[in-house]
């Protein structure tokens, strides 16, 4: 009976230490654990905005391509002919370009007389929009200029008669644009992202010719 009370006692003092080590064990992770996130409790749903959907910009219609399209899929058109259409957002002036600060009309009206080879080819800029800025836009150069008083001196007639037609831009203007996407042109404009060397103009704005009643 003695050694019955002794078994007995020895289990639960084995089973008071367990208890404790698993206490102070407990204790510890808690210690280390850090205080605990208090999470309020709410009933409110956040009232979040829909996901904008974004359309991927396809041709017109007609076949030309947006402004758009050009800019996100220009590797896809390189060195190909392409119909673009978009408004004029930008022209380059030449008197604009060379002037400096201290320059009076009279001065720039003589070195672009004496200096015309200062002036770059005309380039312009498209966009979808007509308020569009030119980061948006793409680049039309090597556009016809019509030739310079020293190059009607010395060029030969049958050069001059053969001179290609001169097109008519003007800010603002709806155009459909046709030329070679590419990323280097003949007179020596460059963009890696590519630009749009001039080929021929169609004015959008201008009234559709009725067809007289036969």
């Amino acid at each position: 009976m003695r050694n019955a009370t002794r078994v007995s006692t020895r289990v639960v003092w084995a089973l008071a230490i367990g208890a404790l080590l698993i206490g102070s064990t407990a204790c510890a992770k808690d210690e280390f654990a850090g205080p605990k996130a208090e999470v309020p409790e709410t009933n409110i749903k956040l009232d979040l905005p829909p996901v904008p959907q974004f359309n991927m910009p396809t041709p017109y219609p007609d076949g030309s391509h947006p402004v758009a399209e050009m800019r996100l899929k220009g590797n896809k058109f390189l060195d190909t002919e392409v119909r673009v259409q978009g408004y004029v957002i930008w022209m380059y002036d030449c008197g604009t370009a060379i002037r400096t600060p201290d320059m009076s009309d009279q001065d720039l009206a003589k070195l672009l007389a004496d200096e015309p080879e200062r002036c770059n080819r005309p380039n312009l800029y498209l966009g979808d929009k007509a308020d569009d800025p030119t980061d948006r836009g793409i680049w039309v150069v090597d556009i016809p200029r019509p030739p310079r008083e020293d190059e009607k001196k010395v060029l030969p007639k049958e050069m001059l008669d053969a001179w290609p037609a001169v097109p008519e831009f003007k800010q603002g203007q709806h155009v459909t644009v046709t030329g070679k996407w590419a990323q280097k042109s003949p007179e020596g404009f460059a963009n890696s992202t590519g630009l749009l060397v001039y080929a021929s103009m169609v004015d959008l704005d201008a009234p559709v010719e009725e067809e007289a009643p036969e």
